[in-house]
């Protein structure tokens, strides 16, 4: 009796401490990948390095990492090279298309919120097209995780931040309404089919009003909410209540503007009617760094860079050929001169924009907005040999930059404990001409190519 009795009490204390065991010990196994080059976006390089991830949290990075022993582990031999994840600031993959044409509204001075293109409260979750085949595509460029538009105009809608993996990109949202897309493109609608507002100067009066009647519709509805029964409530509308999170500068507007112009016209209206920005694409950025930096105003730029001057590239080309050594140079007028040494200058400038706003001190990441994919390695070779740039400084532009202007600097972007495992695995250096993702994981989900 004795015996049973110290075997019922040990098998309670068993049962005891096993319930009581954390939740940990019961996850899911780990993922590893070892023997790997680990590039941070710091510019640190780990030779022999390991990566350790569980529940789509990575648990280890570095090198002399202990792979826990439920882990499936994939060796790069050594030679497999493994990035954080890039980051697009703002994608329009998966977006609805535009209509081919619009139809002259019956009244074109007050035409509705739609056909004045805004729209602020739609969202990429609820319209998302999943069989984009950019979803897939930008995987197999090293893309983990992107801040998804939608295609329109004034306002088009908000900006939600999705983990990107292939035709489930529109199951896994990380952040949803992380800011409003906004630009001065004017209705929609040529010649004989046009609407209000139909100029740039119609546009920025339809935003004076537009935070008008949101500051007056949401005064109405707190006052409603706080005064007796005698007050009638005031109507619902979805356009203007989309804007109260931009009024209370809780979230920004993600303002697409290239020219000096429109960038001068944005900084305008945004001391007018207040609120944050955060300027997307800025191909003409750099004539205004000092201001932009200034007033701590960040950039997710545009790589989609201007061509090389036909007359340049020949040149080159000529130069570079041997055969055509000793041939005399095209002969050309004062006024041609004159004109292709400003071409260059143009051309110059645009490529080193970015570098020119970091040296100005502003804060840089990066959003294709509607750049093919196809196109992207082209234009970091170029940033690469003619932008100022080195592969460290654009790796920080792609990832971590772009995470910390999207708000989410603290969960995505880098390869360390605790982070939100989202990288990629490349054959190569990321710059380097044929290489290709392996592998890509995204939030904890890996994809293998």
């Amino acid at each position: 009796m004795k015996l049973v009795r110290n075997l019922s009490s040990c098998m309670l204390l068993l049962l005891f401490v096993v319930s009581t065991l954390p939740a940990s010990a019961q996850t899911s196994p780990a993922q590893a990948f070892d023997n790997v080059i680990i590039h941070t976006a710091d510019g640190e390089t780990i030779n022999d390095g390991t990566v350790v991830w569980r529940n789509g949290i990575i648990e280890s990075a570095g090198s002399n990492v202990t792979i826990p022993f439920d882990a499936y582990v994939i060796d790069g031999g050594d030679s497999l090279h493994v990035y954080p994840g890039f980051i697009d600031g703002l994608a329009l993959w998966g977006s609805p298309d535009l209509p081919d044409r619009y139809e002259r509204p019956d009244r074109p001075g007050d035409p509705g919120y739609e056909r004045a293109g805004i729209q602020p409260q739609r969202k990429p979750s609820e319209l998302l097209k999943s069989d984009d085949k950019n979803f897939e595509e930008a995987q197999k460029h090293g893309f983990t995780t992107a801040g998804l538009g939608l295609k329109g105009q004034m306002l088009p809608g908000q900006v939600d931040i999705f983990f990107i993996n292939g035709e489930k990109t529109g199951d896994h949202l990380m952040k949803s309404s992380a800011g409003i897309s906004a630009s001065f493109e004017d209705a929609p609608g040529g010649f004989g089919s046009g609407a209000y507002p139909s100029t740039t100067m119609g546009v920025l009066a339809q935003y004076r009003q537009l935070w008008y009647d949101a500051e007056a519709l949401m005064n109405q509805q707190q006052y409603f909410a706080s005064a007796g029964s005698n007050y009638p409530a005031p109507a619902k509308d979805a356009v203007l209540e989309a804007l109260y999170p931009v009024l209370d500068m809780s979230q920004p507007l993600y303002f697409t503007v290239d020219s000096k112009e429109n960038i001068e016209l944005l900084l305008r209206l945004k001391d007018e009617i207040g609120f944050d920005a955060v300027i997307v694409s800025g191909k003409e950025a750099y004539k205004m760094a000092d201001e932009i930096s200034d007033r701590d105003i960040p950039v997710l730029a545009s790589i989609d860079l201007p061509d090389e001057p036909e007359w340049k590239k020949k040149e080159r080309e000529a130069e570079e050929d041997t055969t055509q050594a000793g041939e005399e140079l095209e002969e050309l007028t004062e006024e041609m001169r004159i004109f292709r040494d400003r071409q260059l200058r143009s051309y110059e400038a645009s490529i080193m924009n970015i570098k020119s706003l970091m040296d100005a001190g502003v804060t840089v990441g990066y959003a294709s907005n509607g750049m093919k994919l196809g196109d992207l390695s082209g234009h970091v070779k170029t940033l690469l040999e003619e932008g100022g740039l080195d592969q460290n400084q654009l790796l920080r532009i792609m990832s971590q930059n772009t995470a910390e202007i999207l708000g989410i600097g603290n969960r995505v972007g880098e390869l360390e404990n605790g982070r939100i495992a989202s990288f990629s695995v490349f054959t190569k250096p990321y710059t380097e001409e044929k290489t290709k993702v392996l592998y890509s994981v995204s939030s904890g989900m890996l994809t293998e190519f």
